[in-house]
């Protein structure tokens, strides 16, 4: 497996407590910036690798995370919606041409809750129009004269802007910095960048744990999911075989992943493409796929029984097993989709129905039911025998 390297280095407040992490490219163990990598690839590996390989909670604790960010990314901010609000702050280089679409990029990246820096600022003239909407100002001390950066700062205190000062070097430095009133501080007074690195996942699992995300999204369309799932015409062509076998009941021959989503209905999609995904995951054995749609199929049915979301508890007996197919805690693997907390905590705490269905669904597996009730255990007992056939009978469908 190839590794990923991401370097950060801290950024402190003015009790010398860290405030957050700037996030640096690396293309190596190296501790230097590659400089035959363009702008646009460094910063995409930069959010991949902390997003995705590494995780923010690794990187940067309960601080922010500051991110480089070039012309692409401001002008198509839907690039950056898997950045969780609130956790980041995206700084725009001095690099960056302000044009219309940047500007447009800036105000909805804010209004989505992220916060906004101009990095290695000089040309006030230039960035005016992004003024308004910076939050934070980050100063190359080297660039300025300290009487210079004193009016800087005065101007970011009357704005209500945070000001940072960068490349810190001396104890000089940073008291007399201190005295005109800078809020944040990063340099190698206080700590070069240091180098992260581990295993990259592989090709074919992040893709498919990025599959899984988009579809258990709960904000996606009917026409989001028929994309999704044509996206791959081997998960396209055996969703239709699912859709088209006798045990749907369906009439007429279905042609289209779309026809499919609005005849058996989105939920129900959404957990057979999950089940699909899931079973593409490093070869994992029939067995744990027959699991899997039993402990689904098992949960889906004490539902009906109790009058609850039938399709709901569906994807959580299907989820249930989701860290076991990606090799990683519960904790880990429910970081990569989108589900409400409820069920979230439903799957970490076997909190609620949820959390009751799975003990009860573990207890039938391992012929231990004394979480079951005993006026329970019998229905119990019938309900999972039909889950097993069901899943049985709905594996073959998934080769």
């Amino acid at each position: 497996m190839n590794s990923f390297y991401i370097a950060r280095q801290p950024i402190l407040d003015v009790q010398g407590h860290t405030y957050g992490y700037e996030l640096l490219f690396r293309s190596s163990d190296s501790n230097a910036y590659d400089p035959s990598v363009d702008g646009n690839t460094a910063t995409s590996h930069v959010l991949f690798n902390a997003i995705v390989e590494a995780g923010l909670d690794t990187l940067v604790g309960k601080g922010l995370a500051f991110i480089n960010l070039t012309n692409r990314f401001f002008e198509k901010p839907e690039l950056l919606e898997l950045l969780p609000a609130g956790r980041c702050v995206l700084e725009v280089l001095e690099t960056v041409d302000v044009n219309e679409e940047v500007v447009r990029g800036v105000e909805e990246l804010r209004n989505a809750g992220h916060l906004i820096a101009l990095d290695d600022f000089v040309d006030e003239e230039r960035f005016a129009r992004l003024l308004p909407m910076a939050d934070i100002i980050k100063y190359d001390i080297t660039q300025h004269s300290m009487d210079e950066l004193a009016r800087y700062r005065d101007i970011d205190s009357a704005a209500g802007r945070q000001s940072l000062a960068e490349r810190v070097e001396t104890h000089e430095e940073h008291d007399a910095l201190k005295g005109f009133g800078f809020n944040y501080f990063q340099g190698y007074f206080f700590a070069k960048p240091k180098i992260l690195s581990g295993t990259k996942l592989p090709q074919n699992r992040i893709a498919l744990v990025q599959l899984l995300a988009e579809i258990n999204n709960p904000n996606t369309t009917i026409d989001e999911v028929a994309d999704i799932v044509g996206r791959d015409v081997s998960l396209g062509v055996r969703t239709l075989r699912y859709v088209n076998s006798p045990m749907n009941g369906l009439r007429t021959s279905v042609q289209s992943i779309k026809h499919a989503t609005v005849l058996l209905g989105r939920s129900l999609i959404r957990n057979w493409v999950t089940l699909l995904v899931m079973s593409q995951m490093d070869d994992n054995p029939s067995e744990l796929i027959k699991l899997a749609l039993t402990r689904a199929r098992f949960c889906q049915l004490l539902a009906l029984d109790e009058g609850l979301d039938d399709a709901r508890y569906f994807t959580i007996g299907l989820l249930s097993l989701l860290d076991v197919f990606m090799n990683s805690t519960m904790a880990e693997a429910l970081e990569n989709i989108t589900i409400s907390e409820d069920m979230r905590l439903e799957l970490l705490d076997r909190e609620g129905d949820g959390g009751r269905f799975l003990n009860w669904a573990e207890g039938l597996e391992h012929d231990t039911v004394q979480q079951i009730p005993e006026t329970a255990i019998g229905d119990a007992g019938r309900r999972f025998q039909e889950a097993s056939s069901w899943a049985e009978e709905i594996s073959g469908l998934l080769d």
